[in-house]
């Protein structure tokens, strides 16, 4: 069995959001302002529907993630 690997880290900061992905090669950092960040945020929630298909659809097993 594959164990669970952690693929980023999102941190909420004073100046913004930041998520950090580690590969291979090693750390990758992606820092939005706070605007940038809500941006972001309206184009997931938009995009919500479309997420939740391709997910269910690509996912080997079946997985349900619920944000209340």
């Amino acid at each position: 069995m594959e164990s669970v690997k952690e693929k980023f880290t999102i941190k909420i900061t004073e100046n913004g959001l930041v998520i950090i992905a580690a590969d291979e090669c090693g750390e990758k950092h992606l820092h939005f302002s706070a605007g940038e960040a809500l941006m972001l945020l309206d184009i997931l929630k938009n995009e919500e529907a479309v997420l939740k298909q391709t997910s269910e659809k690509n996912s080997p097993m079946p997985m349900k993630i619920t944000f209340a």
